[in-house]
């Protein structure tokens, strides 16, 4: 490495190193801000709960969870945290935030996956439920080790539903319906897909909740 190199390296460690106290005040106002933000919701810090970090890591890959919240969310438990993982590809590092946001179902029930559609998932042949709305199918992608199963779940109504949110996905966990994104969570963001949420849980017909309880 030539002289010139050498200084250029030199002064952008030094200009982190100036830049670092601004950028972590900066984080801990945001997160002061956002944690005000949950609190006139009543939503309060909590824990991370391990089986929804488990849940996290199965979306993305082994992580951090952290700075979890919740509370209630029109008559529904719920919670959020922040999730973050790291990619190492040859000598590079690539940091991951995103974050996971959990509805509690009001039974456990199977594994159920809905994601928004993969064109090049479907042209390898990926396996694919197919229910009985064309235009669902066309939208989204289900994963369910139970068709019967899934087509309770996604009844008429439900499947209606998604379409008028194609951007939502989520999955069930056990007694925890889930969704998730890129970047750490905001409040507006949070109720935005609680919103969406709250709508699948509601169109749930209830021999859903009785006949594939899991016990």
């Amino acid at each position: 490495m030539g002289t010139a190199a050498v200084v250029v390296v030199l002064l952008l460690l030094v200009l982190a190193l100036l830049l670092a106290p601004y950028v972590v005040a900066q984080r801990r106002r945001m997160f002061a801000a956002r944690a005000a933000e949950a609190a006139a919701l009543g939503w309060q810090p909590a824990p991370v709960n391990p089986f929804l970090a488990g849940v996290a890591q199965r979306i993305y890959q082994r992580g951090r969870a952290q700075r979890m919240v919740a509370g209630q969310y029109r008559g529904h438990g719920i919670c959020a945290f922040d999730f973050s993982y790291v990619v190492v590809r040859g000598k590079s590092f690539q940091h991951h935030k995103c974050h996971l946001i959990a509805l509690t179902l009001p039974v456990p029930l199977p594994g159920l996956v809905l994601l928004k559609d993969n064109p090049i998932a479907r042209a390898f042949g990926v396996p694919d439920l197919e229910l009985e709305s064309g235009a669902f199918n066309d939208t989204f992608w289900v994963d369910c080790a139970d068709g019967r199963y899934a087509s309770a779940v996604l009844n008429p109504r439900l499947m209606e539903w998604m379409l008028a949110h194609p951007d939502l996905e989520w999955r069930i966990e056990g007694d925890a319906l889930v969704t998730w994104g890129p970047g750490y969570y905001t409040i507006p963001q949070v109720t935005a897909k609680l919103d969406g949420l709250t709508g699948v849980v509601e169109r749930l017909a209830p021999f859903v909740l009785t006949d594939y309880r899991l016990r």
